[in-house]
């Protein structure tokens, strides 16, 4: 698989100076623009990320800071977030920088992290409120997951395919709305991962942490 680009060099290290920045944002009764990234993060850090294995918060925070980069995008002027676009286009910029384990763990966390979504940032202190749309289902997003896993796989392989040859694929990876992930594991291990040797030593950790998880772990 390709090695990590842009995504591979987010840094841990940036999202929890930026939580530490957490108490002072609270301070202000209006969010600026550019605290919104921080306070989402620190809020989900502090209302379930806590709970987690780390290897799981880790991953779900560097999903999460990536989806708002890309909501964010839109500007201050946009006022819904609609969760299903984004959430795709997320997932098509990330591709295969990251080992399948990573939308596995994102699969066992979608559900919490799109109620997480739902109640905070419609309350989030900006002005004027963000407003939520367009949810995923667990099931609208084994298919997502599944789409672009077809994108990564039919990438690497580097030859030319069709729209049909993709979802095809992308069906094969599905039974009763579930991803298979020993089918996953069985079409990507062969091809490997490298860690980038550019990649910071934390994300260079935590892309071997999620390298060692198993199918097991997902059941």
């Amino acid at each position: 698989m390709s090695r990590p680009g842009k995504f591979g060099k987010s840094s841990r290290t940036k999202q929890l100076r930026q939580f530490r920045r957490r108490k002072q944002q609270q301070t202000h009764s209006v969010l600026t623009w550019d605290q919104v990234e921080d306070f989402l993060l620190g809020r989900y850090h502090l209302v379930q990320g806590i709970k987690l294995p780390t290897i799981v918060d880790a991953t779900v925070q560097r999903f999460f800071s990536e989806w708002l980069v890309t909501a964010l995008a839109a500007g201050p002027e946009q006022i819904q977030w609609d969760v299903a676009t984004i959430t795709e286009t997320t997932l098509k910029r990330i591709g295969n920088q990251v080992p399948w384990q990573f939308y596995a763990v994102l699969s066992g966390q979608h559900d919490h992290w799109e109620k997480f979504l739902w109640r905070e940032v419609p309350v989030m202190p900006i002005a004027p409120r963000r407003q939520v749309t367009d949810s995923l289902s667990p099931t609208d997003f084994a298919q997502v997951l599944a789409q672009q896993l077809a994108v990564n796989l039919l990438t690497v392989s580097a030859v030319p395919v069709t729209t049909s040859q993709r979802d095809q694929l992308a069906t094969s990876l599905v039974a009763a709305d579930h991803l298979q992930w020993s089918a996953v594991s069985a079409l990507f291990t062969p091809l490997g991962f490298k860690v980038s040797t550019s990649a910071d030593q934390e994300t260079s950790q935590w892309l071997n942490d999620l390298q060692v998880l198993t199918v097991s772990d997902f059941h």
